[in-house]
């Protein structure tokens, strides 16, 4: 029997409506064997594919080896850029630009869009793309390298694809791929993989990320999802399930932030907000003012972001608000042949 998608609640504008489907099971799946050599065979083989191709032929070749007819397919998406389509059976679907390994859409069967692409947001490659879910490692915010790492601004190789059967759907998924290069190890010199699948469950958005050490010595790292969500005006935006948390409020000064205590029940906006919730609990709302909330479940990830540029960015601040799964207050260390996993569930819900 085909599942129907769930009743549609409004979100991002008061007119449009969003839905989603509770997700009754999670895939099981051997963590360990997402890093076989053969996983990093195919990430190394990509690598060599993208150097020598251009966009057209990287979405071809792309698409004779891991397209899925009507669940993962693959097309040149803005600015021209390899971009991966999931599609499912209850029409929701998402895309992910190879660039940065950046989620850049994620839409309801509705054909809503969740996310938010900054306006000043370019897809040239001459810097990390504004918007959607982007990745911040192996550094979160500033640093002795670049602001939020490297992850963000580099080709991410796609090394895997399915559309495993569920109980009555088949739930579309890829696994993307960042290894170490010469790039990356002017600032960073070690040996590493990140590998990252994105999938849907009917309406529900999944994000399933995994840190590799390959080399011969230790290693430590940040890592956070930058993620842009759309509201319907800031002013109505409202961030729950924070309260009694001790946070760092980075808009009083962000290089020594003061830890403070949440005290709210609700966290509104009426200014810059730039906070790091420390060890939190693994899920919050984001309630987009219009009597619906986006629900973020997590798995390992340690710490939530909020934040809101307000008035320094005066085209789009009223249009989004940011709540970042992070690790940043306890630096994860692997040990060689040593891996670190986190996982998030994204869908809507009624409030």
């Amino acid at each position: 029997m085909q599942r129907a998608c769930s009743p549609k609640i409004a979100v991002g504008y008061p007119t449009k409506s969003h839905g989603f489907r509770q997700s009754s099971s999670n895939r099981s799946t051997a963590f360990g064997s997402r890093f076989s050599s053969r996983r990093v065979d195919r990430a190394e083989s990509s690598k060599a594919i993208i150097a020598s191709a251009s966009s057209a032929e990287l979405v071809k070749d792309l698409a004779s080896k891991f397209e899925i007819l009507g669940h993962v397919e693959f097309k040149e998406g803005r600015g021209g850029l390899p971009t991966a389509v999931l599609k499912h059976a209850c029409g929701s679907s998402a895309e992910i630009t190879l660039f940065g390994g950046c989620v850049t859409s994620w839409k309801q069967a509705s054909g809503d869009e969740v996310l938010y692409i900054r306006p000043d947001a370019v897809f040239d490659k001459s810097k990390p793309i504004s918007g959607g879910i982007p990745h911040c490692f192996p550094q979160f915010g500033p640093g002795e390298m670049q602001q939020h790492g490297f992850a963000r601004n580099l080709d991410w190789e796609v090394v895997g694809s399915s559309a495993d059967p569920q109980p009555d759907d088949r739930d579309p998924e890829i696994e993307i791929a960042l290894i170490d290069n010469e790039y990356t190890k002017k600032m960073w010199p070690h040996d590493f993989m990140v590998a990252y699948s994105i999938s849907l469950h009917g309406e529900t958005l999944k994000t399933d990320m995994r840190v590799l050490n390959k080399g011969s010595e230790a290693f430590d790292f940040t890592a956070a999802l930058h993620s842009y969500f759309e509201v319907a005006g800031v002013e109505n935006a409202r961030v729950n399930g924070l309260k009694g948390l001790e946070y760092l409020d980075k808009t009083e000064d962000a290089n020594n932030p003061p830890k403070k205590e949440e005290d709210r029940d609700s966290i509104a906006f009426t200014g810059p907000v730039d906070s790091v919730y420390l060890k939190s609990a693994g899920h919050v709302e984001l309630d987009v003012g219009t009597g619906a909330a986006i629900s973020i479940d997590s798995k390992n990830w340690l710490d939530t972001v909020v934040w809101s540029p307000w008035t320094a960015m005066p085209d789009c601040y009223k249009e989004f608000v940011c709540v970042e799964n992070a690790q940043f207050s306890e630096p994860i260390v692997l040990k060689p042949g040593e891996s670190w996993r986190a996982e998030t569930e994204m869908k809507i819900v009624n409030l």
